[in-house]
């Protein structure tokens, strides 16, 4: 009968070094990482179009010989909405500004620049038109904004997710030693 060493190759041991425990464990944390980044963002109130909630990609946990992987995407703008000051060296494009306008609505803005407090311009097109050219014009005149933290890119990772990831990965490693042992010591 061979003797069983634990060492990679070993039949026996196989499943010691295999990286399954460690790629269930990161599944289970890349669901988790999800759902912080959706709470934060909700939280914040960054869901005027919803397309930011939508564009979370997720892969399962590859295994690889000798690590293991697992990948979880969002829209690169979520990163930028979490900034604490932004720079504009350009204005954003006068159409952007107006579908935004038009998303909110121009019956949210108290008034519209040009005319008295509580007229508004006698179609839809020219109020939208107006509101979005003011609000170019304020970036040019004010091209810094500073806001405060909101902390929805880093703070569900560095808080809520890596330390208790962290902690699992190395119960099971614990676990996936003391298994080595007793396959090592039982013959």
């Amino acid at each position: 009968m061979e003797q069983t060493t634990g060492i990679r190759g070993d039949t026996r041991a196989e499943w010691l070094t295999s990286n399954r425990d460690a790629a269930k464990i990161l599944d289970q944390y890349i669901l988790q990482a999800e759902k912080a980044f959706i709470s934060r963002i909700q939280a914040a109130g960054l869901t005027l179009t919803g397309e930011l909630l939508s564009s979370f990609r997720h892969e399962a946990a590859i295994i690889g010989q000798d690590y293991v992987s697992a990948k979880l995407e969002m829209a690169g703008y979520g990163r930028i909405k979490d900034l604490r000051r932004m720079n504009y060296s350009r204005t954003p494009p006068l159409i952007a500004i107006e579908n935004y306008v038009e998303k909110v609505g121009t019956a949210n803005f108290r008034e519209v620049p040009g005319y008295a407090p509580g007229r508004f311009p006698a179609t839809e097109a020219k109020a939208v038109e107006r509101l979005a050219w003011a609000f170019k014009m304020k970036f040019i005149r004010q091209p810094n904004v500073v806001r405060g933290y909101r902390g929805i890119y880093s703070d569900p990772l560095l808080k809520d997710v890596l330390p208790y990831l962290f902690s699992d990965l190395a119960t099971a490693c614990n676990l996936t030693a003391s298994r080595a042992f007793k396959v090592a010591f039982s013959d």
